[in-house]
């Protein structure tokens, strides 16, 4: 008897973000979480491509069998938490959980609700008003992660280079999961095995391009 086949929400195939990178082949099932284990320059780049944020040198992105590689961002349904949130500055918490709702007219007639209890999920009323800068570290993670999950995607994309204290990512994400849903589909972009604590599914990307040229010394 032949096991089920598993479901995938996303499929790279033979993807090369930046020059000199190796390229990256990863299946992520319904509500599963992969991650990238990768430097900081690498994994951000991963992120970004897979985002839509920025084009491949080559290969592919699926999504629900969904080509997605000549997508722009809206269209996607991908979530994004990029390294150190990246929430804008002018805008408060509860509009930055909204911005990227009322870009979205697929998700509008569920927004309201669906932000309402994010809100909740994740201890974020009592920051509604304020702006970033008056947040903690964790906090403004938990709103970058309010903001993705905000536009319900179909896949989420994270980049967490280094821990945040006080933020447990899979606490995190069970508390972000749609009611009545297998879970998020996540593909975190990391190389600290304080983020990657948990994550069975781990693909290696290697950066071959040389290092950058040596600073001199500052004498006091």
């Amino acid at each position: 008897m032949r096991p089920p086949e598993v479901m995938v929400t996303l499929r790279t195939l033979d993807l090369v973000a930046v020059p000199d990178m190796s390229p990256l082949d990863v299946e992520v099932a319904v509500g599963a979480t992969a991650a990238v284990v990768a430097p900081p320059r690498p994994a951000t780049a991963v992120a970004r491509v897979v985002a839509g944020l920025a084009a491949p040198v080559t290969g592919r992105i699926l999504v629900g069998g969904r080509d997605v590689t000549d997508l722009p961002p809206l269209r996607r349904r991908i979530g994004y938490v990029p390294a150190g949130g990246a929430l804008l500055p002018h805008l408060t918490v509860g509009r930055n959980i909204s911005y990227g709702q009322r870009r979205r007219r697929w998700v509008r007639e569920v927004a309201e609700s669906w932000a309402a209890l994010l809100v909740d999920r994740l201890e974020l009323a009592p920051t509604l008003g304020l702006r970033p800068h008056l947040l903690s570290e964790a906090q403004r993670f938990r709103v970058a992660l309010a903001r993705a999950m905000a536009c319900l995607p179909e896949v989420l994309v994270v980049d967490l280079p280094t821990p945040i204290d006080g933020v447990r990512l899979p606490d995190l994400l069970d508390r972000a999961a749609p009611p009545d849903d297998p879970g998020v589909t996540v593909l975190l972009c990391s190389a600290d095995e304080e983020v990657l604590a948990g994550v069975r599914t781990r693909v290696p990307v290697g950066d071959d391009s040389p290092p950058g040229p040596a600073r001199p010394a500052v004498r006091s």
